[in-house]
């Protein structure tokens, strides 16, 4: 027992070493509201909400509770088990570069989850120094996040300085140790006043009831707690905006992208709707008078009205796309029963199309150069893109499915174009060099 209670501290103390919040940052990893509820339980207040609930299990942590630790641990290590062991750093990166907060439906990795699982496994040990030098990019913009947050907000900055000061916590060691030796006879006699205690003027000394020093005790346990969860509470506000607004910068951009294309939608459907009404008179006017030149230019209307009605049309195609790229559920391993993994195929001079895995871009140059080579086209299309490439998945000779990391959706929707799909397991191209074999 002596020896794992050795370990879980040594654990500690070398994450703490690399960030005094680093437990923050992995609690935010690794839980949603769900899975915090199935870890722990009830066993803290369960009238708490999940921010103060966090903020407990860390303090938890900073006691040594090895069982917190150990639910850490685990949940921390089976993710990156299950999400990626066998990845370059460049794909590394690319997972660092992606969602960062679990409970709004992040699937990416972040560094200090790799730096838990290689100081707890004792594995990927030759990646832990770019895994801290990651983190270190991030600690550096969180470090800006704070003080643009107390730049904006003075009371806070006040606060935070005032909780950060620990001139205070000394001052009272001190005091008691040093037994109020330096404390004027009249302080001492207001004292007795004030709180109505007997002051014994021969020896300096107060006579005091056990319940008075018992209820100032408490008083004093219940400040100090509170400073120091207030500084917690405040590091774990700053991690949680930060990543949240990562995220809300990413929704932002595609959301942008979709308004973009509504407002286009829009302004067009005005012009529409203005031609049509222009039309309209235009074919009273011809009923009226049988102006010929009135029946050429509803006819040139009618022309432009039908290209406009095409482009609307496809407009609103792309934003449906987007719409459910977004919406698109993307997991490791899909499992597509009725499509089996082929051995060879003729890919000379055929149009072929990779969706989905998880492909680095020196792999994608590679694949690229070989089917130069090989006589053939080749481009590989995201997991979360294939519904806004859908005109292009169309009009391929040959689609090849990775399902290492795919939707079902994106499956059903290819098969639904009628195109040749071939299935392949891994992101891994010896497995596209094989069909040409």
């Amino acid at each position: 027992m002596a020896k794992k209670n050795e370990k879980v501290v040594l654990l500690i103390e070398e994450l703490k070493l690399i960030n005094k919040n680093i437990f923050f940052d992995l609690v935010i990893d690794n839980f949603n509201n769900d899975l915090l509820e199935k870890k722990f339980g009830k066993k803290l207040n369960e009238n708490s909400i999940f921010f103060e609930r966090e903020i407990d299990i860390i303090g938890k942590i900073d006691e040594l509770n090895k069982d917190f630790l150990r639910k850490i641990v685990e949940t921390n290590n089976s993710y990156v088990e299950k999400k990626c062991l066998n990845f370059a750093k460049e794909d590394y990166l690319r997972e660092f570069q992606r969602d960062k907060i679990l409970r709004v439906n992040g699937r990416g990795l972040n560094p200090e989850q790799m730096i838990m699982y290689v100081l707890s496994t004792n594995k990927l040990v030759e990646f832990l120094d770019f895994f801290k030098e990651e983190y270190f990019k991030y600690i550096e913009k969180l470090k800006e996040n704070k003080q643009e947050i107390l730049e904006k907000e003075t009371f806070l900055k006040e606060a935070m300085e005032e909780l950060e000061n620990e001139d205070f916590e000394k001052e009272f060691q001190e005091s008691i140790s040093a037994k109020y030796i330096n404390v004027k006879k009249r302080n001492l006699e207001k004292l007795s006043q004030k709180y109505g205690l007997e002051f014994d003027e021969e020896n300096r000394k107060f006579n005091v009831s056990a319940e008075f020093i018992s209820f100032f005790d408490e008083k004093m346990k219940e400040y100090f707690l509170m400073r120091k969860n207030f500084k917690r509470g405040f590091e774990f506000f700053n991690i949680n905006s930060y990543k949240v607004s990562e995220k809300e910068r990413d929704l932002e951009e595609i959301i942008t992208d979709i308004e973009g294309i509504e407002q286009e939608n829009k302004f067009l459907n005005s012009i529409c709707d203005k031609l049509e009404e222009e039309n309209k008179k235009l074919k009273e006017d011809l009923r009226k008078h049988r102006n010929k030149e009135a029946e050429k230019t509803i006819k040139k209307q009618k022309k432009e009205i039908k290209k406009l009605s095409i482009q609307i049309k496809s407009l609103e195609k792309e934003i449906e796309n987007m719409e459910q790229d977004e919406n698109i559920e993307v997991v490791e391993n899909v499992n597509i029963k009725e499509l089996s993994e082929e051995k060879t195929i003729d890919l000379t001079n055929q149009n072929v199309k990779v969706v989905g895995g998880r492909w680095s871009q020196k792999v994608i140059e590679k694949a690229e150069k070989y089917a130069k080579e090989k006589g053939f086209k080749i481009e590989f299309i995201h997991a979360t893109a294939v519904f806004r490439n859908s005109d292009k998945l169309k009009n391929s000779d040959i689609v090849i499915f990775d399902t290492s990391y795919n939707s079902h959706s994106a499956y059903y929707k290819l098969k639904s174009y009628g195109v040749k799909i071939y299935r392949i397991s891994t992101s891994n191209l010896d497995k596209i060099k094989n069909f040409s074999k």
